[in-house]
């Protein structure tokens, strides 16, 4: 019998039936399992006498002996043991952390099947959820599947005798201290391995806080955001910045502070400019401490033309605009677009972003669901890019009644974009095309930029 391993999972070959079942018999609560198909969450499903099973590091078409779980939440998941019948599908994970650190999900299927399997998940969930027979075929697109996030959020933990960065072990606050993460850009890479190697001990105090830093699509500059309950160390930025090249701005928040009216609050220090310049393509954004903005440095201008595509006319309306990535270039093709934004930092950011189009934009801090109750049809096109909650019901009732002509949802979460669009269709709208847009290579999580039409 060979065994290879394979981050911590056995991989058996030539193992018959009854060395299966001896191997069974002294393991407790181990069954073998065959993997039926890849769900959305970055596991395998498998039905079993015990139920439906969640497994994850797996493949479809794979047999496997996994040992069970408790069943939490109407959920019953395994770990696996041991890989009998290793998918052709499977490979060596790139990352020595992978299956220990929570980031990645499937370092160890070949990029091409990742597409493959996100496709199929995508229309799942419209077939499940949506109860939505999609009459276009989807387009993928993608790029380079390493070195592509340009912001991640860490965990710091230090205390006396040692210092540790990381990411969480899957469904669990324990820490996987790393010393690199080969997802992220080279810029943020190289911080990673700074801080691991030293400098972050002599930099953040003892305790816990969180570290998000965000580059520049160059990686020459980067920001950095820390969240704890501490207060900030008087040189904290100024020391962080010696230590990591480029850095251009440092942001401590410390969370929880009890103010005069004992409501909880945040107190910012701030050393640096507070903002970063991002360049995609011919565009290029004012990007905040506090401001969203995608994370793939590869793939912004082809999500950029993912979205915007043939659209074209008088008036454009972007909901859930951020800096205004997709604001700024609608501005080159409608005559008239007006961005809304809840979050202030993100507005402020906006303001800045559309300042260059002058009087053709106009720009609206508050929430969607205020900005459509007062909004009147006649737009040629929509762009609605919601968090990961998806639509409120409010918001698909106007979006119905305004009936634009041209409709885009772009969604990283399928299966509430599916709850929406059954919802849009049902309302009049017919889907023209969708495009899976790979943003998040390695795991479970995908986008995706669905263009519709009113037809009624």
């Amino acid at each position: 019998m060979r065994i290879e391993v394979c981050i911590g999972i056995r991989i058996a070959k030539g193992r018959n039936a009854v060395e299966d079942e001896k191997h069974l018999e002294t393991a407790e609560r181990v069954v073998n399992v065959s993997i039926e198909k890849m769900v959305y969450g970055g596991e395998g499903l498998s039905r079993t006498e015990e139920g439906v099973l969640l497994v994850p590091m797996v493949l479809p078409g794979e047999r496997a002996t996994v040992r069970l779980a408790e069943r939490h939440k109407g959920v019953r998941r395994a770990s696996v043991v041991e890989v009998l019948d290793p998918s052709p599908d499977r490979i060596s994970p790139a990352c020595p952390y992978f299956s220990r650190c929570g980031g990645c999900h499937y370092q160890h299927i070949r990029y091409e099947r990742q597409l493959e399997i996100k496709r199929e998940i995508l229309l799942e969930c419209f077939e499940r959820v949506g109860k939505i027979k999609l009459e276009t075929p989807v387009s993928v697109i993608a790029a380079e599947p390493w070195q592509y996030r340009n912001r991640t959020r860490l965990r710091i933990e230090k205390d006396p005798e040692r210092f540790a960065i990381g990411y969480f072990e899957p469904l669990s606050h324990r820490l996987c201290s790393i010393e690199s993460c080969p997802i992220s850009s080279p810029a943020i890479d190289a911080a990673i391995g700074t801080l691991a190697g030293g400098l972050g001990a002599r930099c953040f105090p003892d305790g816990c806080a969180e570290l998000e830093l965000f580059a520049s699509e160059s990686g020459q500059t980067l920001l950095a955001t820390v969240y704890s309950v501490a207060a900030a160390p008087v040189s904290f930025g100024e020391e962080l910045r010696e230590a990591i090249p480029g850095l251009d701005s440092v942001c401590w928040k410390q969370e929880n502070v009890r103010s005069n009216s004992e409501k909880p609050e945040t107190k910012t220090t701030l050393w640096g400019s507070g903002a970063i310049t991002y360049h995609a393509g011919e565009f290029h954004f004012r990007v905040g401490h506090d401001s969203f903005f995608q994370t793939n440095r590869f793939l912004l201008q082809d999500l950029i033309g993912a979205v915007t595509g043939d659209l074209e006319g008088k008036r454009a309306l972007d909901l859930y605009a951020g800096v205004g990535l997709f604001s700024l270039p609608l501005a080159r093709r409608f005559e008239q677009v007006s961005a809304v934004e809840s979050n202030r930092a993100s507005a402020r950011d906006l303001e800045s972003n559309m300042g260059v189009v002058g009087e053709r934009a106009r720009t609206y801090r508050m929430d969607v669901e205020k900005f459509l109750a007062t909004a009147k049809p006649g737009w040629d096109a929509i762009v609605a890019d919601p968090p990961r909650s998806g639509l409120t019901k409010v918001v698909v009732e106007n979006l119905c009644r305004l009936r634009p002509r041209r409709l885009v949802y772009v969604s990283c979460d399928p299966t509430t974009l599916a709850r929406d669009l059954a919802l849009l269709i049902r309302g009049g709208f017919r889907t023209r095309s969708v495009h899976l847009v790979d943003l998040f290579p390695q795991t479970f999580h995908l986008e995706s930029v669905v263009h519709l039409e009113y037809t009624e």
